[in-house]
């Protein structure tokens, strides 16, 4: 029996190296390979502005893809999904541990653009579907690629497969300390296990909380403060507390006829569409005024059109931003923030100073709709970006919270199950 103990743990070690090394060429992110892959969504179906988040054995709000092909035509785009564990690192399960129905399958709901200068194929893809099935919760990474060649990719994906067993109690709040009750919140929470056995809550049960969608503001590794019988409790003043931010700048690009929200001008010529915006200015020394946004999110949609994913057109968006005075252009690094860039702060989303207008300047190529932005800035010598710098930080700002607890029993299959998800908002929570 000992032998056979071992002989499992030089195999399970083996199997983790050899499957390291398979996914060496991915990021375990939302991430776009291909230049000419364009405004990629994974969304609950029929709700524009949902998490990918997927109850297990659902008959309904499955998840759906979708992604535009700019060099147009019809590609041969296979995907697969790969299982997580709660830190997003790949888990040790085979396909066929987690997988119902086939490992591997191609994309094939895909759709000409019409009417558009910008010529596109618009690809769409449901999970699960007749071919592909999930058979445990969890994390999961959805890795496109192309031609049958999983070491050319295209896209990769993150959702959640979640299956309740805990409920979770969310208390958010206004913060502890005196030095942030005006800057931020505090999400404090407590977790019922509702009669599930738990050995050791400490290893077992993981916690990520986030902000408004945002994995790379992820808060994890917090343990329960109090534990009495199935109740673990979170309530920490400093850990699970998050600047509160300002509300989105927004763009309204949704119309070619008419000048939308922060558009300056806009122009359509032969060779492609272009919109100037309004100039931005910083707004951290400013009162905080509220107004509706999308909480950083985007809305694919043509107001001339009937359907925004096939009709909707290209445009040249040209961003300005005036940096308050004083500010030198060596002293730093700004972005242009938001989900249509994966929240990245890279070459793709930093902006150049233009010493002849005095201002922070960058295009993006983006499809008709409703978006929301802001701006980060990186000091000279820092690895941080602070999206607080320009926009203020103000404790009346509405943001959405999100609480998921992972289980990992001390089981033969040993893999982070999502057991708990609650979602909360601020606007709601703090009384306004």
């Amino acid at each position: 029996m000992k032998h056979t103990y071992l002989s499992l743990l030089l195999l399970f070690g083996v199997f983790s190296t050899v499957l390291a090394h398979e996914y060496d060429h991915l990021r375990f992110e939302d991430r776009v390979y291909s230049g000419n892959i364009r405004t990629v969504q994974i969304l609950v179906e029929g709700k524009p502005f949902s998490n990918p988040i997927y109850t297990l054995g659902s008959q309904v709000e499955p998840l759906e893809l979708h992604f535009d092909d700019l060099n147009g035509g019809f590609e041969a785009y296979n995907y697969t999904l790969i299982h997580c564990n709660a830190d997003w690192t790949p888990s040790n399960l085979f396909q066929n541990q987690y997988l119902e129905g086939y490992f591997e399958d191609q994309i094939v709901t895909n759709t000409p653009s019409i009417n558009t200068l910008q010529k596109y194929t618009h690809y769409q893809l449901m999970l699960p579907n007749a071919n592909m099935q999930f058979k445990v919760s969890g994390n999961y990474l959805l890795y496109v690629y192309s031609n049958f060649d999983k070491y050319k990719p295209i896209l990769t994906r993150r959702f959640m497969v979640l299956q309740t067993s805990f409920s979770v109690i969310p208390y958010l709040k206004r913060a502890s300390k005196p030095s942030e009750i005006y800057s931020s919140h505090e999400l404090d929470f407590d977790i019922n296990t509702n009669g599930v056995r738990v050995f050791n809550p400490f290893e077992e049960v993981k916690v990520v909380i986030r902000q408004n969608g945002r994995s790379d503001k992820d808060v994890a590794g917090i343990l329960p403060l109090f534990i009495r019988d199935n109740l673990l409790s979170y309530d920490y003043a400093d850990r699970n507390v998050f600047k509160a931010g300002n509300e989105f700048r927004k763009v309204d690009l949704r119309s070619l006829r008419f000048r939308g929200d922060g558009v300056a001008k806009f122009e359509i010529t032969e060779t492609g569409n272009f919109v100037e915006m309004r100039v931005d200015e910083s707004r951290a020394s400013r009162r905080y005024l509220f107004f509706e946004d999308l909480n950083g999110r985007y809305l694919i949609q043509n107001m001339e059109g009937r359907d925004g994913r096939i009709d909707g057109d290209y445009i040249t968006v040209k961003f300005y931003f005036a940096p308050p005075k004083g500010t030198a252009a060596s002293s730093g690094k700004v972005f242009v923030l938001g989900s249509f860039g994966d929240w990245m702060a890279n070459a793709d989303t930093e902006m150049y100073f233009n010493y002849d207008s005095g201002m922070y300047e960058k295009e993006f190529y983006l499809k008709q709709g409703y978006y929301d932005y802001i701006y980060g800035y990186q000091a000279e010598g820092s690895r941080l970006v602070d999206d607080n710098w320009f926009e203020g930080s103000y404790e009346e700002t509405e943001n959405d919270y999100e609480i998921f607890v992972y289980h990992n029993p001390p089981t033969s299959t040993k893999y982070d199950r999502l057991v708990g998800y609650a979602k909360v908002n601020s606007l709601n929570r703090l009384g306004r």
